[in-house]
């Protein structure tokens, strides 16, 4: 079906204003990835034979020490910050740590290039693959890059970027909002002190009857948990829910009617549509294929994600963690919510192989927030149903589908077509010293858009798309097997086009397409070993380097770091704008 002539007409340049005195695609951005881990050894292995999820996660991290040097998260001891700017996360409840499974976060440093995110990208999935080999267990570990497992469990990407929360009387009332809600976290906070009170005499007792069958005395602190009935825990965790519950009302408030009004309004249809240029492919259990798992797990456009499981398009999870804990044990952390610039965070989001994708996923959104905070949405389409019409875009690998708009009934590529041309006019409009890498981003989107396009105007004509369009490359891997193919075969090919090994299908393909990398190899090697010099991240990772094998203890934030003992302890700041990915 050709696309209307209306999604075509190239808007006029429109009149802009430029807020900040940067060029365009500067802004801070990151990324964070979590990665599953697969025991791919012959032999058939009962559940009870696995590792378990804390086990896998230890032998990672003391694989990545080995490394490069390291330090403690000042919030979460098990996480690890690295010398190469990023950090790792250990994403499992306490109470599961002895059950195989459980996830491995990575996170970028923050940077300030789509390029050099790739590159910071790239970097961490090489170490997430050199540890997961190196580690030292019985059972062959590999790591996968995907976005769900064979028994439809979703994790993934998340994207991060610094932007402005609102402007003028919007912020003032953002700003009003932000203190209601640290009065009301004090308030939870004196609540909550009887059950914190009892959560760690729970823990005493556990651990002094543990050693009457356990004569070490050196407990891991993260094993804590373990020694606590299920049901005590279980009891005390829902009571601290509840206590919090009126604070995460509040926040859910703000996330839906107050904070980054505008990039919601707009950036929800360019998202929703993007899944048909940057999914990464998923095979259900019924065999249907879907161009992004992640998209069809989500449930709401702005909330929490994960107080009560819920899965949204924008994600406020880090603001809860900020009144539940860091403002508390700094001042500045409380100071640093009322800035005019604030990270957003973008839940849909699929953990891309494809350099290309991984490339224009991230620098066509902080092309698009440029323009939104200049003012230049004129003729942007805006979807009318967005998780109705996300579902009907990502279960049509197709894509025929169309959904409504302000501008009319659209497919995703006539959607993703208007951002883009609207783009373009943009960057024309602009100045050419404060273009930036913008230049770079429309040539890549638009090569990406025009691989799928082909597609979807020649069922056969896919030749543009392998290697570049992750969805596309991963269905032409599972049809080379035949209609005949069981299911169990067909999805061994989703999954393992995401492992990260030589093994994987992903990296055998491109083995037939090395022009298709993006990402330059030393560059990537630098980026292993320290962030790019322009980022707030160069500061912490220097320290690192200077303090993981010194008396001195240092424990890390994103924007800063504790680094002594006692009296002699010492707040020392990495930017002035630094913010976490």
């Amino acid at each position: 079906m050709p696309e209307k002539a209306a999604a075509a007409v190239r808007p006029q340049s429109p009149k802009v204003r430029f807020p900040r005195n940067q060029p365009l695609v500067s802004r801070l951005v990151g990324l964070e990835t979590e990665y599953a881990t697969l025991v791919a050894d012959r032999q058939d292995l009962d559940q009870e034979d696995l590792p378990p999820s804390q086990l896998v996660y230890s032998q990672i991290c003391e694989a990545i020490r080995r490394d490069q040097p390291t330090v403690s998260g000042l919030f979460d001891s098990a996480q690890m910050f690295l010398a190469s700017g990023g950090a790792v996360t250990f994403e499992s409840h306490p109470s599961m740590h002895a059950l195989p499974g459980g996830l491995v976060e990575i996170a970028t440093p923050e940077v300030q290039s789509p390029d050099d995110l790739l590159a910071c990208q790239r970097s961490i999935d090489a170490l997430a693959s050199d540890a997961t080999a190196d580690s030292e267990t019985s059972f062959d570990l590999r790591i996968l890059k995907n976005s769900s497992d064979a028994l439809g469990h979703i994790y993934g990407c998340h994207e991060n970027y610094e932007a402005e929360v609102a402007r003028g009387i919007g912020l003032f009332i953002y700003r009003c909002f932000v203190m209601i809600l640290w009065a009301m976290q004090v308030v939870s906070l004196v609540i909550s002190l009887p059950l914190m009170a009892m959560t760690f005499a729970a823990i005493g007792v556990g651990r002094m009857l543990g050693k009457r069958d356990d004569t070490e005395s050196d407990q891991d602190p993260q094993d804590a948990f373990d020694s606590v009935p299920t049901w005590i825990a279980a009891g005390l965790i829902g009571s601290l829910r509840i206590v919090h519950f009126p604070t995460v009302l509040m926040l859910r408030f703000v996330a839906r009617h107050v904070a980054f009004r505008v990039q919601r309004r707009y950036l929800t249809s360019m998202l929703i549509s993007r899944v048909a240029l940057c999914g990464t492919g998923n095979l259900d259990p019924d065999g249907l294929y879907q161009l992004s798992a992640k998209a069809m797990a989500i449930d709401t456009v702005a909330d929490m994600g994960g107080f009560r499981g819920e899965r949204p398009i924008f994600v406020y999870g880090h603001w809860l963690g900020q009144y539940c804990a860091k403002s508390f044990l700094s001042l500045a952390s409380t100071r640093q919510m009322l800035r005019r610039r604030q990270r957003l965070q973008i839940g849909l989001s699929d953990s891309n192989m494809s350099d290309l994708a991984e490339y224009v996923k991230v620098g066509s959104v902080s092309l698009v927030l440029d323009m939104l905070e200049a003012g230049a949405t004129t003729g942007l389409p805006e979807v009318k149903r967005p998780l109705d019409s996300l579902k009907r875009i990502a279960s049509d690998w197709n894509l025929v589908s169309r959904v409504p708009t302000s501008r009319g009934d659209m497919s995703a590529l006539e959607i993703q077509k208007s951002f883009l041309l609207a783009a373009e006019s943009f960057v024309e409009s602009t100045p050419a010293n404060m273009r930036g890498e913008s230049k770079m981003v429309i040539y890549r989107w638009r090569e990406l858009l025009e691989s799928v396009t082909a597609f979807r105007k020649e069922f056969s004509d896919v030749d543009m798309a392998l290697g570049r369009v992750d969805w596309l490359t991963k269905r032409w891997l599972i049809d080379q097997l035949g209609d005949d193919a069981e299911w169990i075969a067909r999805k061994k090919v989703d999954l393992r086009y995401h492992e990260l090994s030589e093994d994987g299908y992903h990296a055998q393909f491109m083995k037939t397409r090395p022009e298709l990398r993006l990402a330059d190899e030393e560059n990537i090697a630098r980026r292993r070993r320290s962030p790019p010099p322009s980022s707030p991240a160069a500061r912490r990772g220097w320290l690192i380097r200077e303090f993981a094998n010194s008396d001195e203890l240092m424990q890390s934030e994103w924007a800063y770091a504790v680094i002594g003992r006692g009296r002699r302890k010492r707040r020392v700041e990495f930017a002035e704008t630094g913010k976490g990915p």
